[in-house]
């Protein structure tokens, strides 16, 4: 089971005064290969509400845990309530959300101009956010095969939420990495994804050009309790291994990568995804 270091248990809560949150050291959830191994992961009958409704990981309930306190702290620009959500008629079956005060209280997307452009240490970045923001540090533990550099990732709170559960997964913020898809990051973002037993856990990429506001190097992640258009696609496979398929009977065009689960089939995916980075990622 994913701990923290040198416990058997931990809490992903701030301490009462606020004074103290600075002071406080950023838990670490660390975690293994037997956590990435959940089988069997499926929607239920009822479309499931929030996260607390379904069987929870240990990552699902720091996750949890910690959110809903920064709610309750006040810490988001706004309260999030439940959203007045339509699957829109037609053959796709898009899933739409009506978010007014995202809206309204986002802050500013910065102004993009190049993908390729450089990190701007004026600009706001997650080295800028108050310490309460941050809920824990994602830690692997040496038993994960894998050949990438290994990062510790941040996951701090979206304050302006798309959904309930809206986290960040920050790669190693002080090294101001620009938006750019990179092997480490993308790990990070496919092992929350199997980090959770909740199936409608979502983990996305954004570049810039490709409606990322922040420069800085991140990945979305969140709980969306309906099904996608593109979970039921059907896909014609492109490569003989049956790793690499086309998406069909979608607006846009898409590709879908395949791995049996974390080992040496993961890194050669990851090294095959950001070899050809997508402006848009989701898993």
């Amino acid at each position: 089971m994913a701990l923290p270091h040198d416990s058997n248990e931990t809490s992903y809560l701030l301490p009462p005064n606020n004074e103290d949150w600075g002071r406080q050291t950023i838990p670490d959830f660390v975690y293994g290969q037997k956590d990435l191994m959940a089988e069997g992961i499926q929607w239920p009958r009822n479309a499931p509400g929030i996260p607390d409704a379904l069987p929870q990981s240990p990552f699902d309930a720091a996750l949890c845990s910690a959110w809903k306190q920064r709610v309750e702290l006040g810490l988001f620009r706004y309260r999030l309530r439940e959203l007045q959500t339509q699957i829109l008629p037609g053959a796709v079956g898009f899933v739409a959300q009506l978010n007014v005060e995202r809206g309204v209280q986002r802050r500013p997307p910065q102004t993009i101009k190049s993908v390729r452009q450089a990190f701007d240490p004026v600009q706001f970045n997650f080295n800028k956010i108050r310490p309460g923001e941050v809920l824990f540090r994602l830690h692997r533990e040496p038993d994960l095969p894998g050949t990438l550099l290994q990062e510790d990732i941040l996951v701090v709170i979206n304050v302006s939420p798309l959904e309930w559960g809206h986290v960040l997964l920050v790669p190693e913020p002080a090294r101001q990495l620009p938006q750019r898809l990179l092997p480490g990051a993308l790990r990070a973002g496919i092992e929350a994804v199997l980090l959770s037993l909740h199936p409608g856990f979502r983990v996305g990429f954004n570049s810039l050009g490709g409606l990322a506001s922040v420069n800085h190097l991140h990945l979305h992640g969140y709980y969306l309790a309906h099904r996608l258009p593109v979970e039921q696609a059907p896909s014609e496979p492109l490569d003989p291994g049956g790793h690499l398929h086309l998406l069909q009977d979608l607006p846009a065009p898409g590709f879908l990568f395949y791995t049996r689960g974390p080992g040496p089939d993961l890194e050669s995916l990851i090294s095959r995804i950001t070899g050809h980075q997508p402006d848009q990622l989701q898993v």
